[in-house]
């Protein structure tokens, strides 16, 4: 989520385009023979994939790549990477450099060493979905139809390294403290003893980029932070409410994408970017469908919930990106068959079917549960009530509105909190803390692509169109995107980018560009191993690059 999935917690604030500058002219470190760079490229494994050395020669369409606009991408990437040592000399030599096309690639393969990237049995076939940036309705102020919060960074939001954890005492009661939002496991200690608080986080699984949980504390007791549903059923008074919107299905979208903009009661409009999250797992329930103009594609069966209508506005039906279409494997299953083109769950609620039926017609503001005028205030039982029914929450302002949620919405845990960013031609701040390039950033898994680093992509656009291989940037990270071979490419912001977006298809292969004096953890680490006469085993680091600021390995 700015996606996100999708983005990152590391991410503060008050990043804009305008303070991404280029890069400062610096001396350029001469390259000792002994060094990184003086090496040839290496297959090597990490624990989730799998990189094989490649020929820039038999790159598809490398040759027709204009990269005059990924240009600009690379010196964003520089700006948050040229401190590195690896990065110095690449970004140093950019400064000046023709921006012809031929220099360009000359660039690329002279700076890079370039792999495949590929899964854990070796095979190159992957998913390449689409994302953008939507254009909400919304006010500042609470008021019928602008009823559902947009919320900022909770106040009671805690942190725990869960490196600090060994894994022998995960899952069990642990003593802790709080120093300011971080949890401070005490190992040696009885919980709830001396004045100490219990860790009480049962099976609770980390962000896989900074290895972090989200918590908040429960009178003596610190526990995973609220889902989606306890936070629409309560409203979150420990939160600033940044705008308030009128389409909770639009909402959801602008969570999932990780970034939007909200046209305001007064035609202003504010932007928003991904601030935090509550640290539970991206996973709806809707089902998939596959049908041919309009249709329904849900992380339920194996992607994220889609909207595809030509016919209707991203007001009237925002798309749900960052998803792709039913696999076979589960069309084939006994416990899914389909109704006018839509797959359907045997146990599926009716009310998760009249959220889908509303979205297929265009609908979704009117259909998924705008609040009348005089909804009903929440109803203290409204724990007890079942998964299925559509959620009532009381507004954290205080107000006695009740806001309708679709249930098919709020039974995916995962809730994202934004921040405001200043409206600029730029695209939205990504993961990386750079604003992201429409058409040549793309949202990745850190733990196999680094952050800010060069990733090329050969994918089909849709089924009517030829092959979209070009440069891209991995400059944001999103919460379905997990896996090796696997990308959510960056469209931008209004009509276009929406239907795009909404058309990217799945089938597609990554190759990634290392500089040529950057360091590879599983390469080091066979090569220590090596040096003390020990067999080398199939790497079991997860990061490719070893900087905690771009991935972060469960061990300190």
């Amino acid at each position: 989520m700015t996606g996100a999935c999708t983005q990152s917690p590391q991410k503060e604030a008050g990043n804009s385009a305008s303070q991404i500058a280029a890069p400062p002219s610096f001396e350029v470190p001469e390259t000792p023979p002994s060094s990184p760079a003086s090496r040839t490229a290496v297959a090597f494994s990490t624990r989730y994939a799998h990189f094989e050395p490649a020929k820039w020669t038999r790159l598809p369409g490398w040759d027709e790549d204009d990269l005059g606009d990924a240009w600009k991408a690379f010196q964003r990437s520089c700006a948050a990477l040229r401190t590195k040592s690896a990065w110095a000399g690449p970004c140093a030599r950019a400064i000046g450099l023709n921006s012809s096309k031929e220099s360009v690639h000359r660039f690329f393969e002279d700076e890079f060493f370039l792999y495949q990237i590929r899964n854990t049995d070796q095979t190159a076939a992957g998913v390449i979905t689409g994302y953008y940036e939507p254009l909400l309705s919304g006010s500042r102020t609470y008021a019928n139809p602008n009823i559902y919060p947009v919320y900022g960074l909770p106040d009671d939001l805690l942190y725990l390294d869960m490196r600090k954890l060994p894994p022998m005492r995960r899952g069990n009661l642990v003593a802790a403290r709080i120093d300011g939002r971080n949890v401070i496991p005490v190992l040696d200690a009885v919980p709830g003893s001396g004045g100490l608080l219990t860790l009480d986080i049962d099976n609770f699984q980390p962000d896989i980029r900074d290895k972090k949980l989200r918590l908040r504390l429960d009178g003596k007791r610190i526990v995973p932070y609220y889902t989606r549903a306890e936070i629409e059923r309560r409203g979150l008074a420990s939160a600033r409410v940044l705008a308030w919107t009128d389409n909770p299905t639009a909402l959801y979208s602008m969570q999932i994408q990780g970034s939007g903009k909200i046209r305001l009661d007064d035609g202003k409009l504010l932007r928003v970017a991904y601030r935090e999250q509550n640290g539970h797992p991206f996973t709806p329930t809707v089902t998939a469908s596959s049908g041919k103009t309009k249709s329904v594609r849900t992380r339920g069966i194996g992607g994220e919930i889609v909207i595809d209508d030509d016919e209707t506005s991203s007001q009237d039906a925002p798309i749900l990106t960052r998803g792709f279409k039913l696999s076979s494997t589960a069309s084939a299953s006994p416990s899914v068959h389909t109704t006018n083109g839509v797959a359907k769950q045997q146990d599926r609620s009716p009310e998760v079917d009249a959220v889908i039926a509303a979205l297929l017609e265009g609908k979704a503001g009117q259909a998924v549960g705008k609040a009348p005028k005089k909804a009903p205030a929440a109803k203290p039982s409204a724990s007890l009530r079942p998964a299925s029914e559509p959620v009532t929450v009381r507004p954290a302002t205080g107000s006695t509105a009740g806001q309708i949620w679709p249930a098919a919405i709020s039974s995916d845990p995962s809730y994202v909190f934004f921040q405001e960013i200043p409206d600029t031609p730029d695209g939205p701040i990504g993961a990386l803390g750079v604003p992201l390039t429409a058409g040549r950033s793309v949202a990745v898994d850190p733990r196999t692509t680094p952050l800010g680093f060069p990733v090329f992509l050969a994918a089909t656009e849709s089924s009517k169109s030829g092959g979209l291989n070009r440069l891209m940037f991995a400059q944001d990270t999103g919460g379905a995107i997990r896996g090796a071979v696997r990308a959510d490419y960056f469209w931008g912001f209004g009509e276009s980018a929406r239907t795009r977006a909404s058309r990217m298809k799945k089938n597609g292969r990554m190759w990634l560009l290392l500089p040529k004096g950057q360091q590879i953890a599983a390469v080091e680490s066979a090569r220590r191993t090596r040096s003390l006469g020990g067999k080398v085993a199939p790497s079991q680091l997860e990061c490719v690059v070893p900087d905690p600021d771009l991935c972060v390995e469960d061990q300190e």
